[in-house]
C-alpha cells in the first residue's frame, strides 16, 4: 500500500511538473515565432509523461493543460492546436500503434488529417481568421499531411531514442 501511494504522489507531482512547464513553453511560444517548435516539444513531454507515469495519467495530464491553454492561451486558435497535437494525438498514437503497422499508419494519417480539418474550420467559421490564415484546399491538406507524417516519425524516434538510451543516462527509473 505504501509503495502504491509513493507511486501516485511520484506521477501526480511529474504530472504537475510537466503541465507547468506546457503552460509556461506554450506561453512563451504563443508570444514568439517558435509556436509549432514549442508544440512539438509539448507533444514529447506528453508521450515522456506516459512512459514515466501511466496511460491514465497523461490523460488527466492532457485534459487539465488543454483546459488551462484554452483559458490562459492569448490566442485560442493556438491553444486548440495544442489541445489536438500536443495533448491528444501523442496519447492516441499509443492505442493505435498497438495495431498492425499498416492499419495504424492508415489510422494515424486520418486522424491527423481529421485534427487538421477541425483546426482550419475552426480558425475560419469560429475565429474568423479568414483565407489569409488557412484556407480549406488540396494542397493545404497535402502538406499538413506531409508534416503530420514527418512529426509523427519524429516523435516515434525521439521516444524510442528516450526509452532506450535517453533514460538510462539520466538515471530514471519508473518506479520507486
Amino acid at each position: 500500500m505504501v509503495v502504491k501511494n509513493k507511486e501516485m504522489i511520484r506521477n501526480i507531482s511529474v504530472a504537475g511538473i510537466f503541465a507547468a512547464l506546457a503552460i509556461a513553453f506554450m506561453y512563451i511560444g504563443g508570444l514568439t515565432m517558435l509556436d509549432l517548435s514549442v508544440l512539438v516539444v509539448c507533444s514529447l513531454m506528453t508521450m515522456i509523461l506516459v512512459v514515466e507515469t501511466n496511460v491514465r495519467m497523461a490523460w488527466i495530464y492532457a485534459a487539465v493543460t488543454s483546459v488551462l491553454a484554452l483559458i490562459l492561451m492569448p490566442s485560442k486558435l493556438y491553444a486548440i492546436e495544442y489541445v489536438m497535437f500536443s495533448a491528444l494525438y501523442p496519447i492516441l498514437k499509443l492505442y493505435v500503434e498497438r495495431i498492425s503497422p499498416i492499419p495504424a499508419f492508415i489510422v494515424k494519417i486520418s486522424i491527423l488529417d481529421t485534427m487538421l480539418l477541425s483546426s482550419i474550420v475552426l480558425a475560419q467559421k469560429v475565429f474568423l481568421l479568414g483565407d489569409e490564415w488557412f484556407s480549406l484546399n488540396l494542397i493545404t491538406i497535402l502538406l499538413g499531411t506531409v508534416f503530420f507524417v514527418v512529426y509523427d516519425l519524429c516523435i516515434s524516434t525521439f521516444i524510442t531514442f528516450y526509452m532506450v538510451k535517453l533514460r538510462k543516462r539520466l538515471g530514471i527509473k519508473k518506479h520507486l
